[in-house]
């Protein structure tokens, strides 16, 4: 007969300690509490504190836009477009430590090509002209103003859904707005925070005539003019179908 011997092992496993349980606790805790803030709330609620709702688009999520409103059309006019709003998609840098990553920059693709314009106007003592671009949120604009004399502004925009309790009012967001002094020029790059109309109300405060030429360029889907409370369109530009891109002021150029 044959003996065998069975050998015995015996392993301890040894419970985690207070201090790892306290510390996946709190990891635990900080995980939940940052996707709440960066995903949750926006995703749900609209609520969006440190912006990366907005990033992402989860506050989209969280309602739904409104149809562009009807303009009076002047003729030869262009209609409003159904296109599908902007593509934003932010441009991350990993962390090193794995970590919350950087937001560098942000991609934004559009439906259509760009529109440019180029304008001159007159402004007569004491009077007042808006000049605005119907965009959805997301659409990109460059643009140069110079005027012959330094003229009362207010860069501002009307989206087309109104914040909670401001419904049915005359309500506008003010981007930036000069009513004491006047300036003879502006320039810059503007993205569309709300789908709506957006644009500029200058004021002649100068006693004289004053020369206003505008240049733009950017996705929108038409521009109106309001002169004494009358709203004219104005025609835009294609790039694909003008021989050439309009003339730009020399002032622009310097």
């Amino acid at each position: 007969m044959t003996m065998t011997t069975e050998e015995t092992y015996t392993v301890t496993v040894q419970p985690p300690s207070k201090k790892r349980i306290a510390k996946a606790a709190v990891a635990a805790l900080i995980i939940a509490a940052a996707l709440l803030v960066t995903a949750v709330l926006p995703a749900e609620y609209g609520i969006d504190p440190l912006g990366t709702g907005k990033l992402l688009r989860l506050t989209d999520l969280a309602k739904v836009d409104a149809k562009i409103p009807d303009r009076p059309a002047a003729s030869g006019s262009e209609s409003k477009s159904d296109d599908p709003p902007a593509t934003i998609v932010p441009v991350l840098e990993p962390a090193p430590d794995g970590g919350t990553p950087t937001v560098k920059g942000t991609f934004i693709g559009q439906s259509k090509r760009y529109k440019i314009d180029s304008r001159e106007m007159k402004l007569a003592p004491n009077e007042g002209m808006e000049i605005k671009y119907n965009m959805k949120k997301g659409a990109g604009l460059i643009y140069s103003w110079i005027a012959s004399d330094k003229l009362l502004f207010e860069f501002h925009g009307e989206p087309n859904v109104k914040p909670a309790g401001k419904e049915g009012t005359d309500y506008y967001q003010t981007y930036e707005i000069d009513n004491q002094i006047g300036k003879d020029q502006g320039h810059g790059t503007f993205i569309a925070p709300t789908s709506g109309i957006h644009g500029w109300f200058w004021e002649n405060k100068t006693g004289k005539e004053v020369t206003l030429k505008l240049v733009s360029a950017g996705f929108y889907d038409w521009i109106f003019q309001n002169v004494k409370n009358k709203e004219t369109a104005l025609k835009t530009m294609d790039p694909d179908v003008i021989p050439s891109h309009p003339k730009i002021p020399d002032e622009v150029l310097r």
